[in-house]
């Protein structure tokens, strides 16, 4: 199974690394069985790899469902909530397990040169080169 590359907010990105925000909301998502792994690119303004994360469940919810069950864990408040799936029915909420820093952070700009990677706006692929340059879990 490929590995994804999820893209967060810095602000959201450090209340995973403090283990406070379990779940991370996504409009759409691929199917990935509980335990796979994900890189977790933040985004601007720090623009870098920093992390693998253990997936739990992937819970595809009706939209009112999923703020009623994760709404909590995803640590954002109900107004951002809505206005983010405001034209959507149902969204996903994964679970993350496990925050594991990498050894070293990925910039942007290495990743470009090195990988041909583009920064993904929600979430994409990691090439099987960045992969075997990277590793999965430790």
């Amino acid at each position: 199974m490929r590995t994804v590359v999820l893209s967060i907010q810095p602000k959201w990105a450090a209340l995973i690394r403090s283990g406070e925000k379990t779940i991370e909301l996504r409009r759409r998502f691929p199917r990935y069985h509980a335990g796979s792994d994900a890189y977790l690119y933040e985004s601007s303004p720090n623009c870098r790899l920093t992390a693998i994360l253990q997936m739990g469940a992937i819970h595809e919810l009706p939209v009112e469902e999923l703020w009623r069950v994760h709404g909590k864990a995803s640590c954002v408040d109900e107004r951002h909530f809505a206005t983010y799936f405001q034209d959507r029915d149902a969204g996903f909420g994964i679970e993350i397990l496990r925050h594991l820093p990498l050894v070293k952070d990925w910039r942007l700009d290495r990743l470009r040169h090195d990988f041909s990677f583009t920064a993904p706006q929600s979430w994409g692929y990691a090439s099987p080169r960045l992969v075997n340059a990277i590793g999965t879990r430790p």
